[in-house]
């Protein structure tokens, strides 16, 4: 009984997987996807669709300006997401929720901030977890067999 509702349970969490990642671009328009760049779409294509995606993920800006740097972001995104489209790929791009954000905006909330490269070269990159202290006695040998760490050869 356990594994048929395992497996019921692993189909339907495929099946809203897979659902959800073919719905993640059901808001752009195939029509534009050969065409290459947004230059091809007129301007009130561009604000219609910016409209409704913002509709649609339930975006606010309440900043003065914002809407408007916002729109620039997503017009980037659609031209992106058009060129991208325009060529031969097993894949296809889309509007997501991400699409009014920039690379550096989407990794610094997403992934987890920049690093700054000489903050990062100055911190040790070993660990001093396995390093010898002065005053340990190390064994002079450790057989891994007895304390289960490696197994038998197989073959």
């Amino acid at each position: 009984m356990t594994f048929f509702r395992s497996l019921f349970l692993f189909l339907l969490t495929f099946f809203v997987l897979s659902s959800a990642l073919d719905m993640s671009i059901i808001s752009y328009d195939e029509k534009h996807a050969d065409l290459g760049t947004t230059n091809h779409r007129t301007d009130d294509e561009v604000n219609g669709l910016d409209e409704s995606w913002i509709v649609k993920h339930g975006k606010n800006y309440n900043a003065i300006g914002e809407k408007e740097k916002r729109f620039e972001i997503f017009k980037d995104n659609l031209r992106f997401i058009d060129e991208q489209n325009a060529e031969t790929r097993p894949y296809k791009l889309g509007l997501n929720r991400f699409s009014d954000l920039t690379n550096d905006e989407y990794c610094a909330v997403f992934v987890g901030g920049r690093f700054d490269k000489k903050t990062r070269l100055l911190k040790n990159p070993k660990s001093e977890r396995y390093a010898f202290k002065s005053g340990e006695e190390l064994p002079e040998s450790v057989d891994w067999r007895q304390k289960g760490a490696v197994a038998p050869v197989k073959d």
